[in-house]
């Protein structure tokens, strides 16, 4: 059986720096929990595909307070991932 659940805490995503920026630095961003990010679209569709592929029945206990849907977000394609 496979399930699938929302992260409730605060989760750090680190950006390193642009190696051919000699100005870049390593951002690191603040994602709030229950909040579909790209990284996390991207994590249950593939759980979801995986799952479907091995025929195992799937529960999700989903609290998510939305998706992202920034100008960043649709950049980084949190959309597509979560529309597999």
């Amino acid at each position: 059986m496979g399930v699938v659940i929302t992260e409730n805490r605060t989760a750090e995503n680190i950006k390193p720096a642009d190696p051919a920026d000699v100005k870049a630095s390593e951002a690191v961003i603040q994602e709030a929990g229950c909040v579909w990010f790209p990284n996390s679209a991207y994590k249950t569709a593939q759980a979801i595909n995986d799952f479907r592929t091995e025929d195992l029945p799937l529960i999700v206990f989903a609290n998510w307070r939305g998706f992202s849907g920034g100008q960043r977000d649709m950049f980084d394609e949190v959309l597509k991932y979560g529309s597999l």
